[in-house]
This record gives structure tokens, C-alpha cells and sequence, in this order.
């Protein structure tokens, strides 16, 4: 599966969402997608586990990025929702969501509920709960909306109701199903990090951890749907990211696995294996690019740059043609798709030297790039660099040993290279809004934050929030923020002994523990 150092595709397909309006009602079916079944073997994943991209956690106050550690995460703990293969959101721990108004939401918990060690996990734990994820001391682990969550008032032994500072709770239900609604109790003095010393109350428990080899999880009979799980279990193997992965599955090392990009063309050749695609909306390659000072702080400069990037033909060379160049903040067709950006900044490199002459650089300069370490990004930073060097700005890629820490932290480079951006409101807030760690260089617009935040108080249902997109997408393009490469499809292959392989839209993971299984 792969691993990200950015929240991924989780774009609230939130039909539920109108004022008042219960997401209860959903509850009776969700509970039985694959009847009562048995336990069938154990799922094996391929999982870089070696720590380069982001270090092992398990324990939600010591995350130290957004969606580090999702994939074998959300196993152990759920969420109050679950996100679906369709993307939409259903009740997991909690029976029932609502949303009175944009600075309030109210919770039901199942009845009965308990930690994989029996202790309950009723309205007063989920409050703990919140409220201990709070202390997590590392910026930007977790997303904007719940660092507003002012207070929580529990108004039954299953009810509670969530308060906001600002009007983000239509912005926080997706994270009802993300890592900062992983409730997590300790068993034990800290012994991390990682801290193995926590559970949760999922479908599944962690039985160990071996540091760069593997991580084991087996089922967890106290989980409130433990019935409806097919699986004993689930064992994370280490392979890292490249051609490993794809050898890992055609060894039968692993029973799942993403495919590499680099990897796409080589499909129909293998008869042995299954595929599953999805197409987040998050799933694209960008540059983020500190904006502060130097030449890439004059927006012609930005402007030219864009147009020195040739989007087509990087699809066909690094996605064989199968993903979509990615000509503003969402992909064609989607549902704030802003038309009129696609193909604007067509490739066009007369006009890209235009542009840097009439900046003030007819020569072009020096700059340095920064790729997140996969083999993938590698290829495409090294696109990158050729390109820009036709319009003469060199390129120095510079090597990371912790992406996180370097590029946004201690801004080692000027530009970096995420091979997934963001879902839904995190593509402003977590990159062009005061706040948050992947903001590179602190970048901040009035006119930017005003429509952001408008977004933020809009009811999904609102016909006025596709206009506040347009807007966005507007500002951030033609302003040239950040530079928006390509969609890639996220395609995941399994052996034959997986069965009804289904994968949640979701970056890392995970799969859809309700319905696929593995041959015991």
C-alpha cells in the first residue's frame, strides 16, 4: 500500500450533511455488508516500514504528520465514521451524526461499546479521547478544523456534542473517520516512541511489531462488528517503495500491494494478479514552493515556470497515459472542476521566456527542488529539473532523509515534490492558510483566507460553495502557487487468492475490511 506524508482522498461525498439531518438511519445496514462472517486467513500487505518517509507510530499523540501512519492505524481504532469504497461516510463507532449548525456537532455512540480490553468506550471516553489527540505537541499532525474543537459537553452516557471556535464542522466531519477521532487508551507506561503501550477498540488489535519488518494485527471479538469481518487477521510485511513492490506480489511475499507508476505497463503482462483502481481527487502530483523570497517570490517567475511544464507528455511517459494532466486543484469532471482552467497553462515555452525576461531574469537561475524519497517522485523530479532547464532555471535536487522536517520545517530547498496533495478543504487550508506545517514558508493572502473560510461556514448543500471553489481555484492558479503536475491513478494488485478486493479512495489505505479476504 503506499504511504503518504499528506492527508489523501477523503472528499466528503456528504449527502448527509444538511442541518439537523441524522446520518443514523444509515446504521441498520452498515453492520452486515458481508453477512456474518467467518474467519477466513490472514491478509498480508506490502507497507514500507522502514521509517524514511515517516516514522512508525501507533500511538495518535505522537503522529507527527497528517496521515502518517493511516493504513495500519485505522485498524486498531476506526472511527467514529467509516469512508466507503463510493467515498461517502457511514456510522462505525458512533450510531449517529449531526450537524445543528457550522459550530456544532452532535454524536451518538453505539451501545455497548468497548476497548479491545473491555473497558467502555462511551460518550465520557470519546470526550478523554478528543481531548487526549489535543496534546499531540507535533505541528501539523493534525488538520486545522479540529485545533479549533474549543469544548466537548457530554449530554448522555452515548450522547455528546462537539463545539468549534469557528464554523469548520462541516470541514471536521470527514475527520469523524480520519486519525484525529482515533480514541486510544494507554495499557501501560510509554515505550515509544513507537508506543505500543495503546489500544483502541477496532476490528482489529496490534499483537507486535518488529522495527522494519513487520507489523502483525489479529482480530479484535470485541469490535461492535467483529462478525462481519472475513479476516483473522492482517500482517504488515516492509517493502519499500519501488520495484520491490511489484516483485513482493509476484513472489507471493504479499497478498497486496500497490503498483508503482513506473510499474502501470507492465499489467497486462501478468495474468497472475488482480487490480483495484481508484481515483481520488487528491491522488496528483505538485509542487509546493516557498514564496517568501528570491526569484520564486515574483509571480511571473512562477507563471513562466508553469508554462514550462509539458503535462501531457509527462502522463504518457511516467502514467503510460493512463492519469490526467492536472491543470488546477481538482481533476476534469469533478463535481468544483473549474473548466476554465483547463489547459491554461498549455505548454508554451516562448511565452515561459517571456515571462522570465520581463521578471528580470532574460537568463534564468538557480533554484533547488526537493522530492519526497520514492523512486516514482525521483523520476518525475528529474523530468522536472529538464524541463525548466530549457527555459534556462537550473534545478538542484536535493536529498532528504525526512521530507517533513526538511522542505517544511527547515525549508532545505525552495520547492518540493509530493507525489498526492489533498482532499476536499485541505487543499487551502493545510497549504495556502497561516496554520498549518505543509503552508511552506508561512504564505498567507487575505483575499485567499477570506474565500477559505467562506468555504469553511458553507453547508455542503449550499449553492453558493461551487462558486467559493471556482473562486479558489481561480486565485491559486492563475496566481501560480504552487505548480499542479498530474492525476495518477492509485492502483493497488493483489494475488488470486484475495477475494472481492475492494479499496477505500483513500491514499495508504485501507482496504475495505468488510467484504475482502484472503484464501486461509
Amino acid at each position: 500500500m503506499r504511504t503518504t506524508t499528506v492527508r489523501a482522498a477523503r472528499w466528503v461525498t456528504m449527502c448527509v450533511l444538511a442541518t439537523g439531518l441524522l446520518l443514523g438511519a444509515q446504521a441498520a445496514t452498515f453492520g452486515g455488508q458481508a453477512g456474518a462472517a467467518s474467519s477466513g486467513g490472514v491478509l498480508t500487505i506490502g507497507q514500507d516500514l522502514s521509517g524514511s518517509i515517516n516514522p512508525i507510530e501507533f500511538d495518535p499523540i505522537q503522529f507527527n504528520s497528517a496521515a502518517c501512519c493511516f493504513s495500519y492505524d485505522w485498524p486498531i481504532y476506526a472511527g467514529l465514521l467509516r469512508e466507503t469504497t463510493s467515498g461517502a461516510y457511514v456510522p462505525d463507532l458512533a450510531s449517529s451524526v449531526s450537524i445543528p449548525n457550522s459550530t456544532t456537532i452532535d454524536i451518538t455512540m453505539r451501545s455497548g461499546l468497548v476497548y479491545s480490553n473491555g473497558t467502555p468506550l462511551d460518550a465520557a471516553a470519546v470526550k478523554a479521547g478528543y481531548e487526549r489527540n489535543l496534546t499531540n505537541p507535533n505541528a501539523g499532525a493534525e488538520n486545522a478544523a479540529f485545533l479549533a474543537l474549543s469544548s466537548i459537553d457530554v449530554t448522555g452516557p452515548e450522547t455528546l456534542v462537539l463545539h468549534f471556535s469557528s464554523a469548520v464542522a462541516s470541514s471536521f466531519y470527514p475527520l469523524l473517520a480520519d486519525q484525529e477521532s482515533f480514541m486510544a487508551i494507554t495499557t501501560g507506561p510509554s515505550n515509544g516512541p513507537p508506543n505500543t503501550n495503546v489500544i483502541g477498540a477496532g476490528p482489529f488489535v496490534l499483537k507486535s511489531y518488529i522495527p522494519g519488518e513487520k507489523i502483525i494485527l489479529v482480530k479484535n471479538p470485541k469490535y461492535w462488528d467483529a462478525k462481519a469481518i472475513p479476516t483473522s487477521g492482517v500482517t504488515f510485511i516492509n517493502v519499500p517503495t519501488g520495484p520491490q513492490q511489484l516483485n513482493a506480489l509476484e513472489s507471493g511475499l504479499v497478498d497486496l500491494e500497490g503498483i508503482p507508476n513506473a510499474d502501470l505497463g507492465n499489467l497486462k503482462s501478468l495474468t497472475s494478479l488482480q487490480t483495484n483502481s481508484t481515483y481520488p481527487d487528491a491522488n496528483y502530483s505538485f509542487v509546493p514552493v516557498c514564496k517568501s523570497s528570491g526569484p520564486l517570490a515574483n509571480l511571473k517567475v512562477r507563471q513562466a515556470m508553469n508554462y514550462a511544464l509539458n503535462r501531457v507528455a509527462i502522463n504518457n511517459a511516467l502514467f503510460f497515459g493512463k492519469g490526467e494532466p492536472a491543470w488546477s486543484i481538482f481533476p476534469i469532471g469533478a463535481n468544483y472542476d473549474d473548466k476554465s482552467l483547463t489547459n491554461y497553462y498549455a505548454y508554451n515555452l516562448t511565452k515561459a521566456k517571456q515571462l522570465l525576461a520581463e521578471a528580470g531574469y532574460p537568463h534564468g537561475f538557480s533554484t533547488t527542488l526537493m522530492a519526497l524519497p520514492e523512486a516514482g517522485n525521483d523520476q518525475l523530479a528529474t523530468v522536472l529539473q529538464a524541463q525548466w532547464k530549457q527555459i534556462g532555471i537550473n534545478v538542484q535536487i536535493v536529498q532528504s532523509s525526512n521530507y517533513v522536517t526538511d522542505l517544511y520545517q527547515d525549508h532545505k530547498a525552495a520547492m518540493g515534490l509530493n507525489p498526492s496533495g489533498l482532499p476536499g478543504i485541505e487543499k487551502l487550508t493545510t497549504q495556502f492558510v497561516p496554520g498549518s506545517i505543509g503552508d511552506i514558508c508561512n504564505y498567507s493572502n487575505p483575499t485567499l483566507n477570506s474565500i477559505t473560510n467562506q468555504i469553511q461556514a458553507l453547508p455542503p448543500t449550499s449553492p453558493k460553495l461551487k462558486s467559493e471553489w471556482i473562486a479558489a481555484q481561480d486565485f491559486i492558479i492563475k496566481n501560480a502557487l504552487g505548480f499542479y503536475v498530474v492525476y495518477a491513478p492509485n492502483v493497488e494488485g493483489a494475488s488470486k487468492s484475495v477475494k472481492n478486493l475492494q479499496i477505500v479512495p483513500y491514499v495508504g489505505g485501507p482496504i475495505n475490511f468488510w467484504v475482502t479476504s484472503v484464501s486461509g
